[in-house]
């Protein structure tokens, strides 16, 4: 077997401490635990708030008035062989609410990672470096319109999208949570 670095030990344990589900259900607040919940597939999502998680472990909830209220940006997004203008503001603006620094982000930063959390429990994990927009010239954004309509509900209220990813994996609907995991030292 071969030796890991810490670094790469630490993020391997957060990786399969996040994808497990009953590490994953522990960790869930009640607002996300029911949503996420195997039972039934979610085709519409009924919570209408994204809660943030910062990396202290303390909780921000955000309404869509909230997300609205910040700097807003446009991306032209292929999904489904369908292309549409998202509009919402970039990630790392609204992860600022959880104590997140501003651009750029320093570099013990970029050993951080993103765990966004869907109504239907599927979860993805970005790394916090490629939200900066002075790391990355595609931008991440918390959308909540679609061609300037508000996301529908079996979309909406909030979705991450990814520019510049060739499949939509990365860019999920029904977002219900993100949580800032610190990897590093």
């Amino acid at each position: 077997m071969r030796s890991r670095t810490p670094m790469a030990a630490a993020i391997l344990m957060a990786t399969i401490t996040a994808c497990s589900p009953q590490a994953g259900d522990a960790a869930r607040s009640d607002a996300t635990a029911a949503p996420a919940a195997k039972t039934a597939s979610v085709t519409r999502n009924t919570v209408q708030t994204l809660t943030l998680i910062g990396a202290d472990g303390a909780r921000v909830v955000l309404d869509r008035a909230a997300v609205a209220a910040l700097p807003r940006e446009k991306v032209s997004f292929s999904r489904h062989e369908d292309t549409s203008v998202f509009e919402g503001p970039l990630l790392l603006d609204v992860l600022k609410r959880a104590g997140v620094p501003a651009s750029p982000l320093r570099k013990d930063q970029q050993a951080t990672a993103l765990l966004v959390t869907a109504a239907d429990g599927y979860q993805v994990v970005l790394g916090l470096g490629e939200t900066d927009p002075a790391t990355r010239a595609d931008r991440i954004i918390v959308a909540d319109t679609d061609d300037g309509a508000p996301l529908s509900a079996e979309d909406g209220p909030f979705m991450i999208v990814a520019e510049g990813d060739a499949r939509a994996a990365r860019s999920p609907r029904m977002v219900v949570s993100i949580q800032v995991m610190p990897l590093g030292r």
